[in-house]
């Protein structure tokens, strides 16, 4: 926020508690006034005070009177100069989560054109390098297919960046319902078959002893299992394999994709979940646009679950999320190649 903006609100902090400190400070003078002014003297009089004390009474009530103001007013002097420091510690306080807020919606709105300028910008670059000349069909063919890649690479952006908006605005109004996370998770895997195959990747699925039950939105767990286990296609090498293991932990489902890929360096896995990240390793080997993990992460904080990860360079890589669930029933090993 500027800086005309922060003194606006510490004006108006400023202004609304010397208002306050104001009329509590009238209201306890009229309030004692009365009650050791007139009012006083005639509850002494009740009592069958002798009439030369009543004086003395008198006078000991103005004395008190007078002694109140002076601190009254010696607080409301004080409070000159205190005021201003709390209401400008106060609009500090109040600012900074709005900052926070419009500060990542700025870096949000950058990354998001940043992303988009690039294929955007090879679009540009195809079309008028076909418009040039006339070509054969064939490289017709070639620059009509690369720029269908770009415009599913926008495609699959816009839909990330309307799931993410979707998933901070509304999710909150989704009612969970119960799902068999293993049947899920094969019905996941047999999605991605094609690209599994392409790379002749071993996938096994390891299911619990047990059914595994979790309260969720089974259209995010989707979405949450398919980035997980792209990602780890994606960067694995061919014949390489990926291990899905789900466990029970007492109530707590636990989901573990292992990979034997290239793996994430260190300082990396720090930010692997940041919108729009992406290490120099993946811009330099594959295609994407670092939201991914991101609504992973989201998808897991919407269930009440965790993700962490582990992995060292060539050594591959390790996600393991954590939902809150139930268990109960008897499952069996299948192997998705």
């Amino acid at each position: 926020m500027d800086t005309v903006t922060r003194f606006r609100l510490t004006a108006l902090f400023s202004v609304l508690f010397f208002l306050l400190f104001w009329i509590f400070s009238i209201f306890v003078y009229i309030w004692f006034s009365r009650s050791l002014g007139e009012g006083y003297i005639t509850k002494v009089i009740e009592r069958n005070v002798a009439p030369e004390h009543i004086t003395a009474v008198r006078v000991a009530g103005g004395v008190a009177l007078d002694q109140l103001r002076d601190i009254l007013l010696g607080i409301n002097t004080v409070m000159v100069f205190l005021i201003p420091l709390l209401a400008w510690i106060l609009t500090d306080r109040t600012l900074r989560p709005i900052e926070q807020v419009n500060n990542r919606q700025r870096q949000f709105i950058a990354d998001a054109s940043h992303e988009m300028r690039t294929p955007l910008s090879i679009l540009r670059g195809e079309m008028e390098i076909a418009l040039k000349k006339d070509r054969p069909v064939h490289e017709y063919r070639k620059i009509l297919k690369s720029a269908k890649e770009e415009i599913d690479g926008m495609t699959r952006l816009v839909t990330n960046l309307l799931f993410l908006a979707r998933n901070n605005a509304d999710s909150t109004e989704v009612k969970p319902e119960a799902v068999d996370v293993t049947d899920l998770l094969n019905s996941v895997l047999w999605n991605l078959r094609d690209k599994t195959q392409d790379k002749q990747l071993a996938v096994t699925l390891v299911p619990a002893k047990e059914s595994l039950v979790i309260p969720g939105q089974i259209s995010m767990l989707t979405v949450l299992f398919t980035n997980l286990l792209d990602n780890a296609i994606k960067y694995t090498p061919d014949k390489g394999k990926v291990t899905v293991r789900l466990a029970a932990l007492g109530k707590t489902v636990v989901i573990s994709i292992r990979d034997t890929g290239s793996g994430i360096d260190p300082l990396d896995q720090k930010r692997i979940f940041n919108r729009f990240y992406r290490s120099d390793y993946s811009r330099a080997h594959t295609k994407g646009f670092g939201l991914g993990l991101s609504i992973a992460q989201s998808i897991v904080t919407w269930h009440h679950g965790k993700i962490e990860v582990s992995s060292r360079p060539g050594h591959g890589t390790t996600f393991t999320v954590y939902l809150p669930g139930i268990t109960g029933g008897r499952r069996w090993s299948r192997t998705h190649s």
